[in-house]
């Protein structure tokens, strides 16, 4: 098993339905989707920003949902995306950062390719048992249960860590 290098990160890339969401969607009457989502992963999201760590929310789903929470957390996000690791690498790229520099959380088998080419590739606890087992780490929360809070603490703690020594 890898030594994961938590305070080489400079980016997280997340999922969003499964990852920032429990992944369920619930309908109203009139077809309305909503989602439920963490306020603590919200916070994590907002610590790890403020010591210069950059945030996107890449999606495969088609939902003004993503939009309207990104919005609100401050992160990029790209919704509908069908290839995720192309938009992934590009990312990485345009940041003039390596792929060791970043983390990828995702929970199904759209996120495999992330998963495998991130510097730290996680999966929620709840995740698809075959990404599971081709992950660098996998969060004990599961998706939707403050896993993205998690992954931000472990960041952080390595980054405090590598300070006091």
């Amino acid at each position: 098993m890898k030594k994961l290098s938590w305070n080489k990160i400079k980016l997280l890339v997340l999922d969003f339905d499964g990852v920032m969401t429990d992944g369920f969607v619930y309908l109203n009457q009139d077809g309305v989707e909503t989602v439920r989502c963490s306020r603590k992963d919200g916070l994590g999201i907002e610590f790890i920003q403020k010591i210069g760590i950059r945030v996107v929310v890449i999606s495969r789903e088609k939902n003004k949902v993503v939009e309207a929470r990104c919005k609100k957390l401050k992160v990029p996000c790209f919704y509908g995306v069908a290839n995720k690791k192309t938009l992934f690498e590009s990312i990485v790229k345009k940041f003039k950062l390596s792929l060791h520099q970043t983390c990828y959380v995702g929970d199904d088998i759209i996120d495999i390719e992330c998963v495998q080419i991130a510097g730290i590739g996680v999966v929620v606890g709840d995740a698809e048992p075959s990404v599971a087992k081709l992950s660098d780490y996998q969060t004990k929360r599961n998706g939707g249960d403050h896993a993205v809070r998690e992954v931000c603490d472990c960041i952080l703690l390595a980054l405090k860590n590598k300070k006091s020594k």
